[in-house]
């Protein structure tokens, strides 16, 4: 789609240029061009708009351009991208001043740095992003490297109600981007659904999908095992791939809201995921009647 735009959260760590890694092969994929975000703490609380407020100290504003010149670097040649400083009194908040100013379709974050050995760490302007952000979230693992393009988009289905709400922005997706679709559900044994039925339901939920979807060449592949873990674990991830997941049912329309599902896949995922918001009321209960 000519025009679309995406975000990234970057500060010149080593976890936003992990960021800006999948932002880059995202854009490409997706067919975008890219706004690269750099937001200076202030405490000016009108601190909106490109040119951080005035109260910033001349060499933390030299230090962040600078930042944002290295960042240039990173993405290649033939794809768009652009740059912008912004001051806000919360990073968070200034990322979705920037977003909606922007007009951007996805905003991409990094793992928070730390200790853990985990390939997603979610800090707290990720966590303010998965809960309040009006459009997709994408988040990068550790260490990312992707290998050009995308080649493989994952959509995960869940038998609740609702839970199939993602499905028709992984199509719109595929279809952008020339990718196959993988429909995923992910089957806990030991978890809350881990019931007798909770086979039946999955392979039930498949052949509502795939009537759904009867028009579009698609594979639906079940996860299981367990635990969260073991079910990852015995599907075969593509290695050029991203994961798509649908918000909570605690979103309001037209928010994301990382679920408690969700947050133990990422505790696990090999690949990146995007968390989509929820439609509002009225949209997804016509999605949920279809």
């Amino acid at each position: 789609m000519s025009g679309t735009r995406y975000l990234v959260a970057y500060g010149g760590d080593k976890r936003s240029k992990d960021a800006l890694r999948l932002g880059v092969a995202l854009a490409a994929s997706f067919k975008a061009e890219l706004d690269i975000v750099l937001v200076v703490k202030t405490d000016n609380p009108s601190g909106a708009g490109d040119t951080p407020a005035g109260d910033i100290a001349p060499v933390l504003r030299e230090q962040a351009l600078q930042r944002l010149d290295d960042a240039l670097t990173l993405v290649p040649d033939g794809l768009t991208a652009r740059t912008h400083l912004r001051g806000d009194r919360s990073i968070a908040q200034g990322v979705l001043a920037a977003a909606a100013d922007l007009d951007v379709a996805m905003t991409v974050v990094g793992a928070a740095s730390g200790g853990s050995k985990l390939a997603f760490t979610i800090g707290p302007v990720a966590t303010a992003l998965l809960h309040a952000s009006p459009v997709p979230v994408a988040m990068a693992p550790r260490r990312y490297t992707p290998g050009g393009r995308l080649e493989r988009l994952y959509c995960a289905l869940g038998t609740r109600p609702g839970a199939q709400l993602v499905l028709d922005e992984a199509v719109e997706g595929v279809a952008r981007s020339g990718m196959d679709l993988r429909l995923l559900s992910l089957l806990e044994l030991d978890g809350p659904d881990g019931d007798d039925g909770a086979r039946s339901r999955v392979e039930g939920l498949m052949e509502q999908t795939m009537r759904r979807l009867e028009d579009n060449e698609v594979v639906f592949e079940i996860g299981q095992g367990r635990s969260m873990k073991q079910a990852i674990e015995s599907v075969g991830w593509h290695p050029h791939s991203v994961l798509m997941v649908g918000s909570s049912r605690l979103a309001q329309g037209n928010q994301t809201f990382l679920g408690s599902t969700a947050a133990r896949m990422l505790r696990h995922l090999p690949v990146p995921m995007i968390v989509v918001p929820r439609p509002a009321p009225a949209d997804a209960r016509q999605l949920e009647e279809v």
